[in-house]
């Protein structure tokens, strides 16, 4: 269980007892990531999409922002934490934010300290998972407020993983819905350029290979795809 006190975040001395096990993510040790490094904050984000009411999984990554000085990251665990409360837990979203407050931009911590006058959905930069609005220029992989038909859409979900370098969940996304949603070049072409992009000469093979088996209709990329594999080859 995490004990609270005054200085929350307090970055321990030089020779005290290392933090509580309660802020460390076991599995990151468990596949050899750095608690540091961007890829561990991917892992945590990751775990806050995939389950938005576990409180642990947003204590641990507004903690990996801190202890790691993301600002940017820091602010949008933050938010996310205070959307997932959904109105509750006040006392323990200021204690949060109070504790954060030196690692985030002044301008941050005002906006965080206000949600009440703001619809915090709308409030988002690029690291935000459940915010619906951004407040920044990215396009592409921000998460957008859509219709209920199409909140969970595959290329959405996929863009998601690919933001935090998690090439392997994001071609699995997409493979999944390929077969599901044959009719949608657009989760094809973005299925293929990835196994561009990652190399995966023997996965793309065995995609087309079943793809074809099942008799889904595939757009004419995948035959260029396997001609730029092949020039690949020795």
């Amino acid at each position: 269980m995490a004990v609270f006190h005054s200085n929350l975040f307090a970055d321990a001395p030089l020779g005290t007892t290392p933090e509580s096990s309660f802020w460390l993510d076991g599995e990151l040790a468990g596949f050899g990531y750095d608690p540091a490094a961007d890829q561990a904050l991917a892992v945590l984000s990751v775990k806050v999409h995939r389950k938005p009411q576990d409180l642990t999984a947003h204590l641990r990554r507004i903690h990996s922002c801190y202890r790691n000085r993301h600002s940017a990251a820091l602010y949008a665990a933050l938010l996310d934490l205070s959307i997932a409360l959904q109105g509750k837990g006040e006392a323990l979203r200021r204690r949060m934010l109070n504790a954060s407050r030196l690692r985030l931009e002044p301008r941050d911590f005002q906006v965080l300290s206000a949600l009440d006058r703001h619809d915090p959905k709308k409030l988002g930069n690029r690291y935000s998972i459940l915010a619906s609005g951004v407040r920044g220029s990215s396009e592409l992989l921000a998460l957008r407020q859509a219709p209920a038909e199409t909140s969970h859409d595959p290329l959405a979900l996929a863009n998601d993983f690919i933001e935090y370098s998690q090439l392997d969940q994001a071609i699995d996304v997409l493979e999944n819905a390929v077969g599901l949603q044959p009719q949608r070049a657009d989760l094809q072409l973005a299925l293929l350029e990835l196994y561009r992009s990652t190399a995966s000469h023997e996965r793309f093979r065995n995609a087309w290979r079943t793809f074809s088996d099942l008799a889904v209709p595939l757009v004419g990329e995948w035959q260029s795809v396997a001609d730029y594999f092949d020039r690949q080859l020795p």
